[in-house]
């Protein structure tokens, strides 16, 4: 999230294999915000990628439910005809791409999603030259029509009942010691006493003269009911139930100023394994906060606190999960991996406000996005992308969850899983990483879920910006709700409005004026408009192809 003094550095050390995982807090994370809602519908995807489809240009009619019968005769010199909302995959010849769009009515427009699929490393950008030409004879796209997810064994999945831990939590008043990090591997021991004690969270103050922590009463009363109450159910129905090393059954939320050194928020895994590398252990489940009191506003609400807790409660539970039930050595996810899942949290436990702040960042600079920087194990974090790999991140977890099937927020609190849960709870229980797990679960390819996600980016949302959607429902994010408790909008929309801004879908770079620059794992969205009088439009791209490439055609107007 947004950090008023810029995006927060976080970082796993190679060296030092303690993760501290930071949380900052957008700019009016208080404000309502509003996002239109999508009209693409959630149409079950199937297994194939890629489906032959039959045009006017000479080949067969496509049939109404997205299939196609085998055509008889393809013009194989002539333009492609591509319906609005419809996407089309590119075949690759040695490196270079060709196509011929019909373009009848003057008016189309398009978008192409050059992509790298190479997603084992992260490298430097490669060039790649894009011409407004196309040798006769192209090798004919074909009409995507499936998708590589398919969200039918997760929506039929029950969640499995577990028990909540309990336990007797201490008493008003008590004290005890807490080794608080202060950043580049030091710390410091503090006292803090306990101030609050609810049905699922316990509250520490810092009471260490030199820099006690200051809390109002009533806002404590308030962000511990909704953490109680609203918080922790939906994260255990999301994610599954929260470890308890300490056995008291609660969360300990830890208010102290030395907080604020190295974020707004953060969860150290220190805390629940101690692996070379921590310096100090608490022994519990602690979220480390700052005191309002020493925030600048607006970024010391209580609904800012709430979208907080949401999150880093989030990064718990994945440890909690990952790692201690599974007896693992460490927690090998990449560290966006880990917050695209925390910023899920925030979207789906109700609190989404900051969040579409990087939401916009990873959309405005999507040239600057790979997803090997999300999906190789082990990546670290990057302070001169930051807000860019975070939004990235979020819009690639949504998509796994819309893919999934999403949800239903109840108006009682409750959240019903219609695929979203089951899936993202598989993958943080696997024994592998979420990245490693997720071709083997879902046994779909990861180049073919890189480029689904890529092209999802380019076309949904597009009827709210003078376009079409999406025809296939896999290149849609679910439709975005308002949550019935909180209010805030659940849900990912990359044309969103929201605090009195507006997102515009990912950066696009007309074909004519295009950079030439791709990352390896990267994607490139390049504008493509039909001229009027003229009756086609012709692109030619040529990249490395060892960095994997593929191209997508989609018809946005």
């Amino acid at each position: 999230m947004w950090n008023p003094r810029g995006w927060v550095k976080k970082r796993n050390n190679a060296m030092n294999p303690t993760w501290i995982l930071r949380c900052a807090v957008a700019a009016s994370l208080a404000a309502g915000c509003s996002s239109a809602s999508p009209s693409a519908t959630d149409a079950g995807p199937s297994t194939d990628v890629v489906a032959d489809a039959a045009r006017a240009d000479g080949s067969a009619d496509a049939a109404a439910d997205g299939s196609a019968d085998a055509p008889a005769v393809i013009d194989a010199s002539g333009p492609f005809t591509l319906a609005p909302g419809e996407v089309a995959e590119v075949p690759w010849n040695a490196g270079t791409a060709a196509l011929r769009v019909a373009t009848s009515v003057g008016t189309e427009r398009y978008v192409l999603v050059l992509a790298s699929t190479q997603l084992d490393a992260v490298g430097d950008p490669v060039a790649y030259t894009v011409s407004a030409s196309a040798a006769v004879g192209s090798p004919r796209p074909t009409v995507v029509s499936g998708c590589s997810l398919d969200a039918a064994r997760w929506r039929a999945m029950t969640l499995p009942a577990e028990t909540a831990p309990t336990g007797t939590a201490p008493a008003m008043g008590t004290e005890r010691s807490f080794d608080v990090p202060t950043g580049a591997g030091t710390s410091e021991r503090i006292t803090a006493r306990v101030i609050a004690v609810g049905e699922r969270s316990v509250v520490w103050a810092d009471t260490t003269a030199a820099h006690p922590a200051t809390l109002d009463p009533a806002f404590v009363t308030s962000f511990v009911g909704t953490f109680d109450q609203t918080i922790v159910p939906r994260e255990r129905t999301e994610f599954g139930t929260e470890s308890d090393i300490d056995h008291d059954g609660r969360i300990a939320l830890l208010f102290t100023p030395l907080t604020n050194r190295t974020a707004v928020a953060f969860f150290q895994q220190c805390d629940l394994q101690r692996v070379a590398g921590c310096r100090a252990s608490n022994g519990a489940e602690v979220l480390y906060l700052t005191p309002p009191n020493v925030i600048r506003p607006p970024y010391n609400t209580v609904n800012a606190m709430n979208e907080i807790l949401a999150h880093e409660l989030g990064h718990l539970i994945h440890f909690g999960r990952k790692v201690l039930r599974n007896h693992l050595p460490g927690w090998d996810d990449n560290a966006y991996m880990i917050e695209g899942f925390g910023a899920l949290a925030q979207d789906v436990i109700g609190f989404q406000a900051g969040n579409l702040y990087v939401t916009q960042a990873g959309l405005d600079q999507i040239d600057s996005l790979s997803l090997a920087d999300i999906v190789v194990d082990r990546g670290a974090y990057d302070a001169t992308r930051d807000g860019t790999l975070r939004g990235g991140a979020y819009l690639f977890v949504r998509w796994l969850y819309d893919r999934g099937g999403g949800d239903v927020a109840n108006a009682d609190g409750s959240v019903t899983n219609r695929g979203g849960p089951a899936f993202v709870r598989t993958l943080i229980d696997d024994v592998d990483t979420v990245a490693g797990a997720l071709p083997t679960v879902s046994g779909a390819a990861m180049p073919d879920v890189a480029m689904d996600f890529f092209t999802t980016l380019a076309v949904s949302n597009r009827d709210e910006d003078h376009g079409v959607a999406p025809v296939n429902g896999c290149f849609a994010y679910l439709p975005v709700a308002h949550d019935p408790v909180t209010m805030d909008p659940r849900g990912a929309d990359v044309f969103a409005t929201f605090h009195g801004m507006q997102m515009h879908g990912p950066a696009t770079q007309p074909v004519g004026s295009a950079d030439g620059m791709l990352r390896p794992g990267g994607v490139e969205f390049l504008s493509l408009d039909a001229t009027a009088g003229q009756p086609e439009v012709a692109v030619t791209v040529t990249v490395d192809p060892g960095v994997a490439p593929r191209l997508r055609i989609g018809r946005i107007r």
